[in-house]
């Protein structure tokens, strides 16, 4: 399955809106915490990610609060991850390997 398919198999769900959020993380060390850009006060009802990293790039981990490298869930290069959290919960993401750039592009539907 390509992942325009996969994309457009999660968006089914949506019935009131649905983004896509271009994010860069550069740190391994320090979690950076996506902020959801849905509008008019709706409520994530999914989220995946797509790793738009080019070969040069590491790959990426998402999680809670402490996430790192090591204990992360991965996000490979050219992979669409969903992930599988309400609203409620925060997610962030890290780079795996240290001074490389990871191109994600992050899904929420509503």
């Amino acid at each position: 399955m390509s992942e325009i398919a996969a994309l457009l198999r999660l968006l089914v769900q949506a019935d009131k809106e649905y983004k896509i959020t271009a994010v860069q993380i550069s740190s391994h060390d320090t979690p950076y915490l996506f902020s959801s850009n849905l509008t008019s006060g709706y409520l994530r009802k999914g989220i995946a990610v797509y790793n738009n990293s080019n070969t040069n790039s590491g790959e990426a981990a998402w999680g809670g609060v402490n996430v790192t490298p090591a204990n992360g869930m991965p996000i490979p290069k050219g992979a669409i991850v969903a992930i599988p959290v309400s609203s409620a919960l925060d997610v962030y993401f890290v780079n795996t390997v240290s001074g490389e750039l990871s191109d994600l592009r992050v899904i929420e539907i509503a």
